[in-house]
């Protein structure tokens, strides 16, 4: 069998081999060519999400600064640069939804997450913008989505979120579980601590309000926080940590409905 196989290599012509050759090599410049048409592609795709990366990042600054016409103008750039670069859709969501414009912010926030389904950003915001319209449980369903993506930068806020959206429909035991994992993954978030510390006086733990307010109140609490913790020492009998936080509540927000209410005697 092996000298079949070498009579058969031997009885090539030059012309044969001449024309395989040529094969091979016209195969090789193809094959290149394609490689550098790729590369060519995928660098111009890269330089295309740069640029509405940019422009999106830009919006988000001036939607910040409350300036709406201007993010929408760049939210809009980015998404004729990169029609899929979902961030920009997540971004005009939140601008048309803050100009009232609600059907074409519900648009812009489904486009945003059809193109990238576990962007946490975008559902997070969705969720909030359903909340916000009282679509309690379609806005729940979008912040626990937001949470299973490993790599969601802002879980707690997401979480708290979900709580906060609960207690809107009396939901507190839900709500308690939602403030529990923000606090779990962040310790210090003021707004799940005064929430959690909210329900848990409500339903008489007092003793589990103040050890959840603890920690925060050595932040910047806020006047909510501040009344909270008043009303939590005076149920204890704790006068003299009720005065101080009487004391700091009118030092630091005298203007303050809480402020107001503890000059009225409650």
């Amino acid at each position: 069998m092996s000298n079949l196989l070498k009579m058969s290599f031997t009885t090539w012509t030059l012309e044969k081999f001449s024309a395989r050759k040529f094969t091979l090599i016209c195969l090789m410049a193809l094959t290149a060519a394609g490689c550098a048409s790729q590369q060519q592609q995928e660098k111009d795709d890269v330089n295309l999400k740069a640029r509405a990366r940019a422009h999106t990042d830009l919006g988000a600054v001036y939607f910040q600064q409350r300036q709406m016409e201007v993010a929408l103008d760049e939210f809009t750039v980015a998404t004729k640069i990169d029609p899929n670069f979902s961030l920009a859709y997540n971004g005009l969501g939140l601008v048309h939804a803050a100009l009232g414009q609600d059907d074409i912010a519900e648009m812009n926030f489904k486009r945003a997450i059809q193109i990238e389904p576990n962007n946490s950003e975008s559902r997070n915001n969705y969720g909030s913008f359903l909340c916000a319209r009282n679509r309690i449980d379609e806005s729940i369903k979008e912040f626990l989505a937001a949470v299973k993506n490993p790599l969601y930068g802002t879980p707690a806020m997401a979480y708290t979120n979900a709580g906060i959206c609960s207690l809107r429909k009396q939901d507190s035991i839900n709500a308690e579980i939602y403030f529990q994992r923000a606090l779990q993954i962040e310790p210090l978030l003021n707004i799940a601590a005064y929430q959690l510390a909210s329900i848990q006086f409500k339903r008489n733990d007092v003793v589990g309000a103040k050890s959840t307010l603890q920690n925060v109140m050595l932040g910047q609490p806020t006047p909510e926080m501040l009344w909270l913790a008043i009303q939590i020492e005076r149920v204890l009998g704790a006068k003299d940590e009720e005065a101080s936080y009487a004391l700091e509540l009118r030092r630091q927000y005298p203007d303050s409905e809480q402020a107001k209410l503890l000059r009225s005697g409650k």
